[in-house]
């Protein structure tokens, strides 16, 4: 009987054992948190807008993405790590229409963390209620470099000089 109990006992353990703690033998999936696709970038694409590039993306801890261009136009978004050093990103864009611009990108990370390639395509839905879409159009290519944090450097001149003050008021010119 307490051999009976003994060896029930293990079962029960050995069973308890791989449903709570397999999962630390296991490959823990990749999080946003602690990903190196996390973080600031400034971002250049091809096609593009050369004159509303870079473009700047934030890909934050939660896994929600934002970014900004110079054409005003601003994305949000998911994004979520494939890999060590991959991640898939969907922006949508709503436009001045009743359309919207879905942007998909997928992005490798280098090994320094730094910098990133990946590839992209743009949707057009026409009509986001039902509405037609263009399908996926590309691919183009994307190229992201981390933004640093930088303390303030020495001055070259004051914000005074930059932009410097009318000197007074023009006198008014009498009506005639």
């Amino acid at each position: 009987m307490r051999r009976t109990t003994l060896l029930s006992l293990s079962v029960v353990a050995l069973f308890g054992f791989v449903l709570i703690g397999g999962g630390l033998v296991a490959a823990q999936e990749a999080s946003p948190a602690d990903h190196p696709a996390r973080g600031a970038w400034t971002v250049t694409s091809d096609p593009g807008d050369t004159e509303f590039s870079p473009r700047l993306a934030i890909l934050s801890a939660d896994g929600s993405a934002l970014f900004v261009s110079g054409y005003q136009t601003t994305g949000v978004g998911t994004w979520e790590p494939t890999g060590d050093t991959t991640a898939v990103v969907t922006f949508i864009v709503v436009t001045d229409g009743p359309a919207q611009i879905v942007i998909r990108a997928s992005l490798e990370i280098a090994p320094d963390g730094a910098s990133f390639t990946g590839t992209f395509t743009n949707e057009f839905v026409f009509d986001p209620a039902g509405g037609g879409t263009s399908g996926e159009i590309g691919p183009g290519t994307l190229d992201g470099t981390r933004l640093m944090a930088e303390a303030p450097g020495t001055p070259t001149m004051s914000f005074e000089e930059f932009f410097p003050q009318p000197e007074g008021t023009p006198e008014a010119t009498p009506a005639t």
